[in-house]
């Protein structure tokens, strides 16, 4: 089985609040002149997401979705589970919430998971400007622990404090939303989150954002500082090269953001598991009217010198495992 582990879905009426436009790609961009996210018809057409998923070989999708607040949350959850509910074989849903609005949304949570039979949430690298070890996120992380569901880390579609990478050319899509999500990484394994919620499953979009090409520079500076590493008291436990290891090596990274990528696996591989990779496309944004890009995608990885069992791992047992299929 080949399971997609970024596969974004917008329901019709969020679409057309955004300003989609049937037949037309409409280019969205944020305050501060930042470029989005396109709008097409593949982003809310659930047969044109079949279609293409068969053309390229997949069995099964993660829809997952971005949403600007509680309401929107609460429809695009009830949208997801109406399409899982009519494709129980081809889709599973992540939920969607406001991790730092409280009860309420947290019993949002709970009614995705618990009455709609979503399998997982979905948050930012950062939320509301808050990075993923903020104390902020500790109820939120408490409420997750309880309904013992993967958190799957999307990007941050404008995220804060990048000012040095501000340009007249794209790089907030192409280089700030990785440099988010590699921090979102070293954050989590650094910052506390798994010494103090060592039972939450982390999945971390797009490689961590290419996180394995900076891993040994972390295990030297923490190895070589210890408990200095920090500017104060030490958030994970000794040994700490070795802990921080521990916990990295818990976290699952999809494999999107690159298209067909295949010297950015490679470099995965180098100190990413294939038991902790997860095949994923980023579709419709990355292969938009390209299923024969996903399949070739596929094909490619099946041409890995690896083992066929990490092969199968990384294109769907890990995934099946991991959301309880």
């Amino acid at each position: 089985m080949i399971i997609d582990f970024e596969h974004h879905y917008t329901p019709y009426d969020i679409w057309k609040k955004r300003g989609g436009k049937p037949g037309e790609v409409v280019r969205m961009f944020s305050p501060d002149g930042r470029e989005l996210r396109p709008l097409d018809d593949a982003s809310h057409d659930i047969q044109l997401h079949l279609k293409n998923m068969d053309i390229a070989g997949i069995d099964m999708a993660v829809l997952t979705g971005t949403v600007d607040n509680l309401e929107e949350a609460r429809f695009f959850n009830d949208a997801c589970a109406k399409v899982v509910k009519e494709y129980p074989k081809r889709f599973v849903g992540f939920a969607s919430t406001m991790p730092l609005e409280g009860k309420r949304a947290f019993n949002e949570l709970e009614r995705a998971i618990r009455k709609l039979d979503l399998r997982g949430v979905m948050i930012t690298a950062q939320v509301d400007g808050h990075p993923l070890d903020s104390r902020e996120m500790w109820p939120f992380y408490e409420k997750v622990s309880e309904l013992r569901i993967p958190i799957f880390v999307h990007v941050s579609l404008a995220a804060g404090g990048f000012d040095a990478c501000k340009a007249p050319y794209d790089l907030n899509r192409t280089v700030v939303r990785e440099f988010d999500l590699a921090l979102a990484t070293a954050r989590i394994c650094l910052g506390g989150v798994l010494e103090e919620f060592p039972d939450l499953k982390f999945i971390l979009a797009h490689f961590g954002g290419g996180i394995s090409s900076i891993k040994e520079r972390l295990d030297r500076y923490i190895g070589y500082w210890g408990a200095k590493f920090w500017r104060g008291k030490p958030l994970i436990s000794e040994p700490y090269a070795e802990r921080f290891n521990e916990h990295f090596n818990k976290i699952y990274f999809n494999m999107a953001g690159r298209e067909i990528g295949m010297e950015t696996v490679k470099c995965a591989l180098t100190n990413i598991s294939p038991k902790r990779l997860l095949f994923a496309t980023d579709y419709p944004p990355n292969f938009v009217n390209d299923p024969m890009g996903m399949k070739t995608y596929i094909e490619k990885i099946r041409q890995l010198d690896l083992d066929k069992k990490s092969i199968e791992a990384m294109l769907g047992t890990n995934g099946t495992r991991l959301i309880g299929l």
